[in-house]
C-alpha cells in the first residue's frame, strides 16, 4: 500500500507531461537598424520570445497623431490566428481609469462630490463597521477607503444580467480593513462600488453610461466592459503556464464576470486605446483651470505620493508619467501616458507569467520616443 501511495504522484505527474501542450513563441527578426519601426520590432520580438508570450498589440501616440499600432504573436496557442492592432484584449485594472473618469464627470457635471460620503449617496449599502460612515468617494478613487481587496471574482460565473452589479453591491456587509484615509491599500472592490455609484447617479447602467460618454465619445468603437459584445472576430484568449510542467496552456474560463466591470473587465484594442490617449493628453493640455483632469493626476493621499484619482503615478527620464498597470488571469496589460513630451503607450497580452515583460518592452520604447 505504501508503494502504492508513492507511484500515484509519479502517474498523475506522467499524465500531466504527456498531455501538456508545449508552446514555444519563436518569431523571426533582424538586428535592429536606425528605423524607429526595426528598433520597436527588435524589443518587443526579443522580449515576446525570450518569456514566450502567445500575443501582443502595442500603440504609441505622439501629439495628436497615433505613430505605431502593431499585433504581434497569436491570439490562441491552439488556433495560431494572428494579433492585430485591432484585435481587443481584457484590459483588466486599466479599467479603472475608465471609471475614475466617469466619476470625475459626473463631479464636473456637479450631480456628484468627490467629498460625499459613500453611504449618502448609496444608503442601500449594508454596513457592519461604523466606519464605514466616514467613506468619500475621494477615497475609493485614491484606495484610501479602508475597503477590503477581492480575493475570488468568480470568472465562472459569467454574469451578464443588467442588474448583476447592483445585486452584488448591496449583498455586501461592509467591513473595513482600517479607518477611512488612515491607509492606502489597493481595493478592487472600491472600484467596482464606484460603478454602482456611476449607474445610480446616472440612472443607467454602469456600461451604457461609460459606452455613451466616454468610449464611443473618443472613437473606442471595438470596446466595451461587456465581452459578451464583442465580436468573436476580434477576440484573444487568456494564455498561463503550467506550475508542475512550466508548459503553456489555453485557459477555458475568460475573466469576465459584470458584477466586477468597473474594476477589470474594460475589453479593449491598442488602436482605441490609442486613440483614448490622444484624446485624454489634449483634454489635459486644454485644462488650464485645474479641471477635473489635472485634479485626477496630482497626488491624492498622504498614505501613498504615487497615487491620484484612479492614475498611477511616476517618473521616467525624470519625466512624470501616468497610467496604469492591468493583471488578471490570463491577461497582463500596461498603459502610459508623458504629457510634458504629449507622448502615449499602450501594450496588452494575453499570458499572465513572467510580467515585468510590460515595462522592460514599454519604458525602452518610452525612452526612445523621448530621445528623438
Amino acid at each position: 500500500m505504501i508503494a502504492f501511495k508513492k507511484i500515484i504522484p509519479i502517474l498523475v505527474l506522467t499524465i500531466l507531461l504527456s498531455c501538456s501542450k508545449s508552446f514555444k513563441q519563436n518569431i523571426a527578426f533582424q538586428s535592429p537598424a536606425d528605423n524607429i519601426t526595426e528598433k520597436i520590432d527588435s524589443i518587443v520580438i526579443h522580449k515576446m520570445n525570450q518569456y514566450d508570450i502567445p500575443g501582443m498589440s502595442l500603440g504609441f501616440i505622439r501629439d495628436d497623431s497615433i505613430i505605431y499600432t502593431k499585433g504581434y504573436g497569436i491570439v490562441n496557442i491552439e488556433s495560431n490566428k494572428k494579433v492585430t492592432e485591432n484585435t481587443v484584449f481584457h484590459t483588466a485594472s486599466i479599467s479603472k481609469l475608465f471609471t475614475a473618469l466617469a466619476i470625475m464627470q459626473l463631479v464636473e457635471k456637479k450631480d456628484l462630490s468627490l467629498d460625499d460620503k459613500l453611504l449618502e449617496v448609496v444608503p442601500e449599502i449594508i454596513y457592519s463597521d461604523k466606519r464605514a460612515e466616514n467613506i468619500t468617494i475621494r477615497h475609493l478613487l485614491n484606495h484610501t477607503s479602508g475597503i477590503p481587496d477581492i480575493y475570488n471574482y468568480h470568472w465562472e460565473n459569467n454574469n451578464q444580467s443588467d442588474n448583476s452589479l447592483e445585486e452584488y453591491i448591496v449583498g455586501l456587509n461592509l467591513k473595513l480593513d482600517f479607518a477611512p484615509s488612515s491607509e492606502f491599500s489597493y481595493s478592487n472592490l472600491a472600484y467596482d462600488i464606484l460603478g454602482h455609484v456611476i449607474a445610480k447617479i446616472s440612472n443607467s447602467t454602469f456600461e451604457d453610461y461609460v459606452k455613451a460618454n466616454i468610449l464611443d465619445k473618443f472613437g473606442m468603437e471595438n470596446s466595451d466592459f461587456r465581452y459578451f459584445k464583442i465580436p468573436d472576430s476580434l477576440r484573444t484568449l487568456p494564455h498561463s503556464k503550467s506550475k508542475i510542467t512550466q508548459d503553456i496552456y489555453s485557459r477555458k474560463t475568460y475573466p469576465y464576470t459584470r458584477e466586477h466591470a468597473p474594476s477589470s473587465t474594460l475589453n479593449a484594442s491598442a488602436q482605441d486605446l490609442s486613440r483614448w490617449m490622444i484624446s485624454f493628453l489634449s483634454a489635459l493640455e486644454n485644462d488650464k483651470e485645474k479641471g477635473i483632469i489635472q485634479t485626477m493626476l496630482e497626488p491624492s493621499t498622504d498614505a501613498n505620493n504615487h497615487m491620484g484619482l484612479g492614475f498611477q503615478l511616476g517618473k521616467i527620464e525624470g519625466l512624470k508619467k501616468i497610467g496604469h498597470y492591468g493583471g488578471d488571469i490570463g491577461f497582463r496589460s500596461y498603459l502610459m501616458m508623458i504629457p510634458d513630451e504629449k507622448i502615449g503607450l499602450v501594450l496588452l497580452a494575453n499570458c499572465d507569467y513572467k510580467e515585468d515583460f510590460r515595462q522592460e518592452i514599454l519604458h525602452a520604447i518610452a525612452e526612445i520616443l523621448i530621445a528623438k
